[in-house]
């Protein structure tokens, strides 16, 4: 019995470090698996060009690395761009307000913030306050970097991904800058593990993750189709013009 529980754990570890494979973003190049090392059953044929170097091709083809990947590149800009605000003397919650109306659309209200946030970074700074016109240029990109964002959100929702794993994913990723995230995201795979947490689904997951974009398509409805609705509409308005005049012949004839 101890055996068997023995093998049982090495068999859910191997699958673990296999599964665990596909979200290690580390753009650096793989190290060559041992003879030892368990084979990853999400693993793709590695495509070499004509130069040598592995062809990214089949990794950008699944909905869940191109999501994660522009989810962190914009959210690092737009980290950048608060932090040159920030460093102004305008503090991170003006920031975040003045931004979320200019994507809303509440330019008025933004203008009196903005106008707040002026006074705020030329008290603070003096001559190396904020201009005016660099500030305006600050909000303007960051709410077109948020709209991309939230369009890019909306993207993943839409292929079927779980945008709270993504979430927790990307800020990961973005907090462990020398690895991406690794030694995190496989120390809480092995703590879950330690823990008793069942996770036979995760190969599963992975396969799931990298097997490509589905179609967001809505159904386009054939001309056969909408001959058939119109007829059908057409019906359904003549028997209610035919039962409207059925039921005033008869109030008429009880009269």
């Amino acid at each position: 019995m101890a055996c068997f529980m023995h093998l049982q754990a090495v068999t859910i570890r191997g699958q673990l470090m296999a599964a665990a494979h596909p979200v290690n973003t580390v753009d650096s190049p793989q190290k060559a698996s041992s003879a030892t090392e368990p084979a990853s059953v999400t693993s793709m044929p590695a495509l070499v060009d004509k130069t040598g170097f592995e062809s990214t091709t089949e990794s950008e083809k699944n909905a869940t690395k191109r999501v994660v990947d522009e989810v962190v590149a914009l959210m690092g800009d737009i980290h950048d761009v608060k932090e040159e605000i920030m460093a102004r003397g305008i503090p991170f919650h003006t920031v975040n307000v003045m931004v979320e109306l200019g994507v809303h659309g509440k330019l008025d209200e933004q203008t009196g913030m903005r106008k707040t946030a002026l006074e705020t970074s030329q008290k603070q700074h003096g001559a190396a306050a904020i201009t005016a016109e660099k500030l305006d240029a600050h909000l303007e990109t960051l709410v077109a970097l948020e709209k991309d964002l939230g369009h890019v959100r909306k993207l993943g929702i839409d292929q079927g991904l779980d945008m709270t794993s993504i979430n927790y994913l990307t800020l990961i990723i973005r907090q462990n800058p020398g690895d991406g995230g690794e030694k995190v995201v496989n120390t809480f795979l092995g703590y879950a593990l330690a823990c008793d947490i069942p996770l036979h689904r995760v190969s599963k997951i992975a396969e799931e993750a990298m097997s490509g974009p589905k179609s967001v398509l809505p159904d386009i409805a054939r001309d056969e189709a909408i001959e058939l609705a119109a007829a059908s509409r057409k019906r359904w308005i003549t028997d209610v013009c035919v039962g409207c005049l059925l039921a005033l012949m008869a109030l008429l004839l009880l009269t």
